[in-house]
């Protein structure tokens, strides 16, 4: 015979054809085997719980074991699971283990875990670490494993002091792997640094307030600008902090904002007088938009502004010199309002729904069960059979904080205390991945929110937003980029920036201005005339900035343009009439 496999075949068939029993003497002699390595084999074959073993003074006596061992159900499990002796020999290892450590079972069954046969370093530091791990109490350790292709896993390992059949000490190993869920938490501390970068790099002020106007997001451009800090003004009504009472020609500006934050739609563009600490008078164009919970009510607003004070001071100039003006040039053209096209799978109840049918299938085959998961407000359970109450009771951990329960009743027949303990150990886990499952889709949640969030955010600003990569790649536009240049973003996403300019003189000079902001690595602001895919050329003030990585090097390039073509029609059209109005002077005092 080759293997264990075959030798445990062979004991499993003499014990059959001897149903009370036999030693390890006779079982060796009958095999032909010496009596070292059959006890080896038996040992491992009760640990399974394949064979039953019954004590004669100081013999044992080994029978073939009828009924459904936990072993087989372990056996079948995702999770890593190692049952060691006092002397840290390998007693059983499941078929996750095995896989997991490079080895096959019958090469460590037997074998002490710091000297297991295997060939990757890492696996080895971790027999060495669960190893000195072990104690009379139970263990819970965190910990990576980089094997020698460089793939890490991360693993969740419990070591538990119990007992088997006989009474005798061991310890059982289990290590659940929690990869997806570090990569996602990871995944989500980027995303929302990259959000957060280009939230308070954009050249603009950001605020979100509650239905009653008060400040509860206050990006670093606006501390900047209104010369608040966040401590200053968040929890604030924006009313006697950035907004006056009133406006100078009578607005009542409380009205206003109290309109905006409960009928947000009819407010989602709209310019009005704000202040600063200094007392400062400035003027803004807001770009508003609701934010809803999940049952669609209004919790909140997200506004984002552009100063605008140079041309409503414009503005009010011209107005003042309208009654001088008037019989001698024509009426100014109103300000043109720039106007904003506003433009997840399974729920948390679902996937505790799905549970409660797992974990309650997973014992049906054990007698009656009966499941129920509590958390929040939230209540899934499998129905509670009368006179089955629910015995086993473990809390669900999210985040570190308790969050939840994980009940469950089993009946059918009387159970001894250790196999309710075994039960209950494996409640443990399934609770353990509950709350694991938990902050994975809370974690989803938070994510799509954030990018949600971002979208809206590109869709709401008004102002034109290219994103490119260092070498001027564009990487993503907005709305209003595509209203201003006329190209869809289908049609430049993957292109180079300079594709979309048309005289040579105009590419060297983008190509210069990304290059000075890859060396410098800060914030520019630039005016140059943009040419549209129709060829009309448009004046657009440009704000670059950069978003570097930890090492310093430059990820992306963020350039935020305001068509200031209008602007620059009524700085023309001022001097004119200035020196229309001057000359008509002149002419009077002369007559």
């Amino acid at each position: 015979m080759e293997n264990q496999q075959d030798e445990e075949r062979a004991i499993h068939d003499l014990l059959k054809r001897h149903p009370n029993g036999l030693s390890v003497t006779e079982v060796a002699e009958a095999l032909g085997r010496n009596k070292h390595s059959t006890g080896r084999y038996l040992a491992s074959m009760y640990a399974a719980g394949q064979v039953e073993m019954r004590t004669f003074g100081k013999a044992k006596i080994y029978s073939l074991a009828y009924r459904v061992p936990l072993p087989s159900l372990i056996q079948t499990m995702s999770e890593r699971i190692i049952i060691l002796d006092t002397d840290l020999r390998v007693l059983f290892i499941n078929q996750a283990s095995t896989d997991f450590l490079g080895v096959s079972g019958d090469r460590v069954t037997g074998q002490d875990i710091r000297y297991l046969p295997v060939s990757d370093p890492a696996i080895h530091d971790l027999c060495l670490l669960l190893a000195d791990q072990v104690s009379d109490t139970e263990q819970v350790i965190e910990h990576a494993v980089e094997n020698v292709s460089g793939e890490i896993t991360y693993l969740h390992t419990r070591i538990i002091p119990s007992f088997d059949d006989g009474h005798r000490d061991v310890y059982v190993i289990v290590m659940v792997d929690i990869t997806d869920s570090v990569t996602a938490l990871e995944a989500l501390r980027e995303s929302e640094q990259q959000y957060r970068e280009l939230v308070e790099m954009a050249h603009a002020i950001i605020l979100k307030l509650d239905v009653e106007g008060r400040i509860l997001f206050f990006n670093e451009f606006a501390e900047s600008f209104f010369g608040y800090s966040k401590e200053e003004v968040l929890g604030k009504s924006v009313i006697g902090t950035i907004v006056p009472p009133n406006e100078m020609t009578g607005r009542d500006l409380r009205d206003l904002i109290q309109k905006i934050c409960t009928d947000t739609d009819r407010y989602r563009l709209n310019e009005n007088a704000n202040i600063t600490k200094d007392g400062r008078l400035v003027w803004f164009r807001w770009s508003n938009r609701a934010i809803l919970n999940e049952d669609g009510e209004v919790v909140g607003v997200l506004s984002v502004g552009n100063d605008i004070t140079d041309r409503k001071e414009m503005e009010l100039e011209l107005l003042s010199r309208k009654e001088q003006l008037e019989r001698r040039v024509r009426e100014i053209e109103c300000i043109h309002r720039f106007v904003s096209t506003l433009d997840s799978k399974s729920t948390i109840g679902e996937i505790l729904s799905e549970l409660v049918r797992v974990i309650g299938k997973c014992w049906s085959e054990q007698g009656t069960a009966a499941i129920r998961i509590t958390y929040g407000e939230m209540v899934c359970e499998s129905g509670l059979p009368d006179g089955l109450p629910f015995i086993f009771s473990m809390p669900i951990t999210v985040h570190g904080t308790p969050a939840g329960q994980l009940e469950a009743g089993f009946g059918g027949r009387e159970e001894d205390p250790e196999y309710y303990e075994s039960k209950e150990s494996l409640l443990a886990k399934f609770a353990a991945r509950i709350g694991w499952s938990l902050e994975w889709m809370e974690a989803e949640q938070v994510a799509r929110r954030e990018r949600d969030l971002l979208h809206t955010l590109l869709s709401t600003v008004d102002a034109a937003i290219f994103v490119l990569d260092p070498k001027g790649t564009i990487l993503r536009i907005n709305r209003r980029t595509e209203e201003l240049t006329g190209f869809l973003a289908e049609e430049v996403v993957g292109r180079h920036i300079s594709e979309l300019l048309q005289k040579q003189e105009e590419i060297n000079e983008v190509q210069a201005h990304i290059d000075t902001l890859l060396e410098a690595k800060r914030s520019t602001t630039i005016r140059a005339v943009w040419p549209g895919k129709d060829g009309r050329g448009r004046t657009i003030e440009w704000s670059n900035s950069v978003i570097c990585d930890e090492s310093g090097s430059v990820t992306h390039i963020v350039s935020t343009g305001l068509d200031v073509t209008r602007q620059v029609e009524y700085e023309d059209e001022l001097r004119r009439c200035r020196s229309m109005l001057d000359r008509l002077l002149d002419g009077e005092k002369s007559a």
